[in-house]
């Protein structure tokens, strides 16, 4: 693959990654907004259920969303041809902590979830 080609798929699972935040961030504010105006409407077991699945398996799809976003990036970079590795945003590309933002992804959306299967229940 040429630098052009890796260059443009880059772009592209980029724009996917920043692309899953919006729906993510909307799906737990909405989330918030019915446990705090839910009223009696949440004593309802159905409703919590609900409410749980969609708070869960929505982080998850996003979770994994996400980290195939990173994983392709991380497998283009190292696509890249050689002067580009030299350069220094090769060299920074090759250092990034990428397994550590993989990780801090996971944490952060399940405490998120935590946080609101908590409040459900």
């Amino acid at each position: 693959m040429n630098l052009d080609e890796t260059t443009k798929i880059m772009a592209i699972r980029a724009a996917d990654a920043r692309g899953i935040i919006l729906p993510f961030v909307l799906a737990h504010a909405v989330t918030l907004l019915v446990l705090g105006f839910g009223g009696a409407g949440l004593e309802n077991s159905g409703v919590q259920l609900a409410l749980a699945a969609w708070a869960v398996l929505g982080s998850l799809w996003s979770v994994l969303w996400l980290d195939d976003a990173v994983q392709d990036l991380v497998a283009a970079g190292k696509d890249m041809p050689e002067e580009f590795k030299k350069s220094h945003m090769g060299q920074r590309l090759e250092k990034a902590p990428l397994g550590a933002v993989r990780l801090m992804n996971v944490i952060v959306v399940g405490l998120i979830v935590a946080a609101e299967l908590i409040a459900i229940y």
